[in-house]
C-alpha cells in the first residue's frame, strides 16, 4: 500500500512542486543574504573611506607644520638651541618639538621650559638610525611631564652635508583622536579602529583595555601591504567571531582605518527572516505533500471501492448464472449456451446433442445418510461431468438432481462415445465413511439432437426432458434418444466399471 502511494504519479508531481517551492525560497533567501552582505560592504567601505580622508586632513595639517620646520632648519643649517630655533618656532606657530642629534629638545614658544632627553623614544630611534624615511608616527605617549597623551608625528632633519641633525615632532592629542571616533555607534561584535601600518592599534571604538599595546594579526598586515584599500574576512583568535574587515590606508601617512563588522550581526535580521521563510516553506511543502497524499488516498479508496464493486458485480453475476452448490452453470446460463451452440451448429452444419441427466436413487441417499451427504453426491457428479466434458461442452445443473450436458459438433458416432464417457464418469465411486455411495444411485439420460429433433431451445429441452422421462420409466440407469416423431429409442448402456474397494485412507 505504501509503495502504491509513493509510486503514484501525483505524489511525484507533488514532490517536484515541493522541490520547486523549496528551490525558489532558498534562491530568494540566498539572494537576500548576498544583497545584505553587499550593502554592508558598501556602507563599511564608505565609512572607512570617510574616516581615512578625515584623518588624512588632520595628519596633513600637523605634518605640514613639521615639514615647514624641517625646511627652515635645513635651510639655516643650525645646531643646538640657538636663537634661530626659537625664531623658527615663532614662524611656524605650531607646538612642534625640535630634537637635536642626541635627542635633547626644546619646545615651542607656548612653553618656555626646556624638555628632557627623548633619545629612547620610538620615533627618535626609528629616524636616527635611518630605519624609517618620511613621516613616522609613534605610539601614544606623554612628551612633557604633566602633559596630555599625544600621538607623535615626526620627521628627521639634516645638516647641509647630509648629517643627521635631529627630529621635528608634531602631535595630535589622543583625546582629540578618541573623541573623533567616540560619537560612532557600532553593533555588537563590530569595531572601528585606527592603526599604524605595522599593526599597532592606536584607538578603537568600542575601546578596549590597554588599547595602545594591542597588535593585529599578521593576516591584516598582509592585506594592508597588498593594496591601499580592500575587504577581507577573518575569524578572531580572541573571541572566535568571524568579521568582515574594510580597510583603507591614510594617504601620505603610515596609518590605516579599519572597519570590522561581525558577520553574524550583518546577517542577524536575515537569520530571523530565513527561519520564518523556511518555516513557511516547510509548512507549504508539508501541506502540499499532505494534500496530495490525502487526494491519492481518496483516489486509492475509490479505486478499491470500484474494484470491490466490480468484484461483487462479477460475484453476483456468477451467482446469478451458476449453481451455488456445484458451481455449474444454471438454467439461465444454460439457455444462453444452448443458443450459442445452436447458432454454431447452424453455421457449421453440424449436430448439437443435448443430454438430460437425472440421478436414480438420490432419494435413498438423502433418506439414509442425510441431505449433506446428498449434496456431496451432487458435487461429486458435477465434478466428474466437468472432467469428462470437452472444452467446448457445457455441463449444467438445472436443480435438484437434474443435470444437462450440451455437446456441440456431436454426430451419432460421437454420441455413443460421449455417452460411454458420461456413464463412466457417473459410475466413479463416491466414498462416504468407507461406503461407496455410487452403489446406491445411478444416472438416467434423455437425449435430443438439433436440428434433427427440435429447432429451438425450448423445444430441444422439452424433447430431451421427455426422453429422460421415458428412460426413467424404463428402469434404472437407462439412456433414451428422442426420434423427433414422438417416439424414443433406447441406446445401449455400457456397463460401468466395478466399484473400487475403499482404501484404508478412505
Amino acid at each position: 500500500m505504501l509503495a502504491r502511494y509513493v509510486l503514484h504519479r501525483l505524489v511525484w508531481l507533488s514532490v517536484l512542486v515541493s522541490v520547486g517551492i523549496g528551490s525558489f525560497m532558498a534562491r530568494n533567501l540566498w539572494d537576500g543574504r548576498e544583497d545584505l552582505l553587499h550593502h554592508a560592504q558598501i556602507a563599511n567601505r564608505n565609512l572607512s573611506h570617510t574616516l581615512a580622508v578625515g584623518l588624512q586632513w588632520g595628519v596633513a595639517a600637523v605634518d605640514k607644520d613639521v615639514q615647514d620646520m624641517v625646511a627652515l632648519l635645513k635651510a639655516a643649517d643650525v645646531d643646538g638651541h640657538d636663537a634661530f630655533i626659537h625664531a623658527a618656532l615663532m614662524v611656524v606657530g605650531s607646538p612642534v618639538l625640535i630634537l637635536d642629534a642626541q635627542g635633547r629638545g626644546v619646545k615651542s614658544v607656548a612653553s618656555s621650559g626646556i624638555l628632557g632627553d627623548y633619545a629612547n623614544r620610538d620615533f627618535f630611534l626609528a629616524l636616527q638610525g635611518g630605519a624609517h624615511q618620511g613621516l613616522f608616527i609613534g605610539t601614544p605617549q606623554v612628551l612633557e611631564p604633566g602633559g596630555p597623551l599625544l600621538l607623535p608625528m615626526a620627521r628627521a632633519w639634516f645638516h647641509g652635508d647630509g648629517r643627521f641633525a635631529g627630529v621635528v615632532v608634531g602631535s595630535i592629542t589622543m583625546a582629540q583622536l578618541d573623541g573623533w571616533l567616540s560619537g560612532m555607534v557600532v553593533e555588537n561584535g563590530s569595531a572601528v579602529s585606527v592603526l599604524r601600518s605595522d599593526g599597532r592599534l592606536l584607538t578603537r571604538v568600542p575601546p578596549v583595555g590597554h588599547v595602545h599595546e594591542e597588535n593585529v594579526a599578521a593576516i591584516h598586515l598582509q592585506h594592508w601591504a597588498a593594496q591601499p584599500q580592500g575587504v577581507f574576512e577573518n575569524t578572531s583568535a580572541t573571541d572566535g567571531v568571524q568579521r568582515i574587515h574594510h580597510f583603507e590606508r591614510v594617504a601620505d601617512a603610515p596609518l590605516v582605518v579599519n572597519v570590522a563588522q561581525a558577520r553574524s550581526e550583518i546577517l542577524r535580521t536575515w537569520y530571523a527572516t530565513a527561519w520564518k521563510v523556511a518555516g513557511f516553506a516547510g509548512l507549504l511543502v508539508a501541506g502540499n505533500l499532505g494534500l496530495t497524499l490525502l487526494f491519492v488516498r481518496e483516489l486509492e479508496r475509490r479505486r478499491q471501492t470500484e474494484q470491490a464493486l466490480h468484484t461483487e458485480k462479477d460475484r453476483m453475476q456468477h451467482m446469478a448464472l451458476h449453481d451455488a452448490l456445484t458451481g455449474l452453470p444454471n438454467r439461465v446460463l444454460l439457455k444462453d449456451r444452448i443458443k450459442q451452440a445452436m447458432h454454431q451448429a447452424q453455421r457449421d452444419h453440424t449436430t448439437l446433442a443435448l443430454l438430460y441427466l437425472d440421478v436414480d436413487g438420490f432419494k435413498q441417499v438423502n433418506d439414509r445418510w442425510g441431505h449433506e451427504v446428498g449434496d456431496q453426491v451432487l458435487v461429486h457428479i458435477a465434478t466428474e461431468l466437468q472432467q469428462a466434458a470437452r472444452a467446448s461442452d457445457t455441463a449444467c445443473r438445472l436443480g435438484g438432481d437434474e443435470f444437462v450436458l450440451v455437446l456441440p459438433e456431436c454426430s451419432m458416432v460421437d454420441l455413443h462415445t460421449r455417452i460411454a464417457r458420461v456413464r463412466q464418469a457417473c459410475s466413479t465411486p463416491c466414498w462416504h465413511q468407507g461406503e461407496n455411495l455410487q452403489q446406491v444411485y445411478d444416472v438416467s439420460i434423455g437425449i435430443a439432437l438439433y436440428p434433427t429433433h427440435a429447432g429451438s431451445c425450448p423445444d430441444l429441452l422439452r424433447q430431451a426432458d421427455a426422453a429422460l422421462y421415458h428412460a426413467k420409466a424404463s428402469g434404472r440407469g437407462q439412456v433414451m434418444l428422442c426420434d423427433g416423431q414422438g417416439g424414443f429409442t433406447p441406446l445401449p448402456t455400457p456397463c460401468p466399471p466395478a466399484a473400487d474397494v475403499p482404501s484404508a485412507a478412505q
